[in-house]
């Protein structure tokens, strides 16, 4: 299909799972070939609503840049849920993020007023990178020794290589000392990681506008002298283990679970513009989260959340198979309750008539599909759990911070004896600190009560 000649909005909001709200913008979207990127690992995908075809954004959140009649333009990306208020959607998400990655003093940014869209979802990264960076400087920036080696004249440092300096003499160069030393410098793997990062967010807000980079600039200007020695390296994913500083530091290890966030968030391949994607994988940040949560419920000492990585034999001989499930709590007599993460909107408000009958959410409606119950239903049997719980999440900007329901029974249990079974909510519209100790409150009680 040809990209109609339609001119574009520089920027266009979508929300997971929805069509773009502007008609226009639809057909143009469908017909681009510059976000083919994105169409291919299904961040985007093509769909129709109606007879009209539109694009729609799947489970990456943040900022996809393409071109378009060789003009920069961005698709910013909101989680579902946000419906008229996508900046709250955009912050909780990034609570989320911090809370996943161990950083529970995560505060919201100051100074984002008058800010909307993806200048305010830069300028939200921004300001708290920088509040952390700030504090990093003041308490524990350090520099450590670092090796190096290279060809030295008419002097020696360090340790002299033998070898290559026999090897200088034979060619008439003995004035040239090859050495191996240790080099005492803030430029280290550490703080070049932190700095990429910085980089990165000042890259991304120069692509949307001139006001949203001196904004960002403005959050790492006090912290620009510390940093001056610090060469520019381009940094990926794998650089991280070169790091060393976040075993033995608590401000190195928040700033760098940071900059880890914000270059796996541009470690993507990206289709044009000036700047990378900044987008993160909001079904990984969920189950993630939900195993959070599950670690904070952990009933008492003799209960601990196994590893992801355990696998159970489900099929033998010819064709063998495991399955892994999400989360499983183990005591001292075995599996104790398993559970699974669905980053599905399963459960949702009561109507109205309800609403006016009811208390609390505790009457929700809940749609697990069937294969998301068989699944369930073969974790239990597979690893001999009496509980059986699915971690879902729901969006109400004035509903409770998380919601149980406990109304469910197999026709046949998965193991002998009684079982229980239950779907526990998380609402991603309160403050995620909130909801992670309200829903992990009730899942410990849940887990407590005897089976019957």
């Amino acid at each position: 299909m040809q990209t109609p000649p339609d001119n574009l909005p520089q920027e266009i909001v979508l929300t997971e799972y929805q069509a773009c709200a502007e008609p226009v913008s639809g057909p143009i979207l469908f017909g681009s070939s510059e976000l083919a990127p994105y169409l291919q690992r299904k961040w985007l995908t093509r769909a129709f609503e109606g007879a009209q075809p539109c694009i729609k954004a799947s489970h990456h959140v943040g900022l996809l840049p393409y071109v378009h009649e060789s003009k920069p333009h961005l698709l910013l990306i909101v989680p579902k849920g946000s419906g008229a208020n996508p900046d709250l959607g955009l912050l909780r998400f990034l609570e989320l993020m911090a809370l996943t990655s161990g950083d529970e003093d995560f505060a919201v940014p100051v100074g984002l007023e008058g800010r909307r869209g993806a200048s305010r979802f830069a300028l939200f990264l921004a300001g708290y990178y920088g509040q952390l960076l700030q504090q990093l400087c003041r308490r524990d920036f350090r520099s450590y020794y670092r090796p190096e080696e290279g060809e030295l004249q008419s002097r020696l440092r360090g340790h002299l290589h033998l070898q290559g300096y026999a090897r200088n003499c034979l060619k008439g160069r003995s004035h040239r000392f090859p050495c191996r030393w240790e080099e005492f410098t803030p430029d280290n793997w550490d703080n070049r990681i932190l700095w990429a990062a910085v980089r990165g967010l000042e890259r991304a807000a120069r692509s949307l506008d001139t006001d949203a980079f001196s904004s960002v600039r403005q959050h790492f200007n006090p912290i620009a002298s510390w940093f001056g020695p610090v060469s520019e390296e381009p940094i990926t994913s794998s650089d991280f283990q070169k790091a060393r500083l976040g075993r033995t530091s608590r401000y190195y290890r928040r700033a760098l679970s940071w900059a880890r966030i914000i270059v796996q968030g541009m470690d993507l391949p990206a289709t044009g513009g000036i700047a990378p994607p900044l987008a993160f994988d909001a079904e990984d940040v969920f189950e993630r989260f939900a195993r959070v949560v599950v670690r904070s419920a952990l009933p008492t000492s003799a209960h601990r959340l196994m590893p992801p990585e355990r696998e159970y034999p489900f099929l033998q001989g010819a064709q063998d198979q495991n399955r892994k499930p999400d989360i499983v709590v183990s005591n001292s007599k075995g599996v104790h309750a398993v559970g699974d993460a669905k980053y599905k909107e399963v459960v949702e408000s009561p109507s109205d008539e309800q609403a006016s009958n009811v208390i609390d959410m505790d009457v929700v409606r809940s749609r697990i599909n069937s294969s998301d119950w068989n699944q369930l239903y073969v974790y239990m049997r597979l690893t001999q759990a009496s509980r059986g719980f699915f971690i879902v999440p729901f969006w109400e900007e004035g509903g409770d911070a998380s919601a149980l329901i406990d109304r469910y029974e197999f026709s046949t249990n998965p193991v002998d004896g009684p079982v229980r079974v239950a779907v526990l909510g998380l609402n991603l519209m309160q403050p995620i600190r909130h909801v992670k100790q309200h829903a992990a409150s009730r899942l410990r009680d849940w887990l407590l009560v005897p089976l019957s």
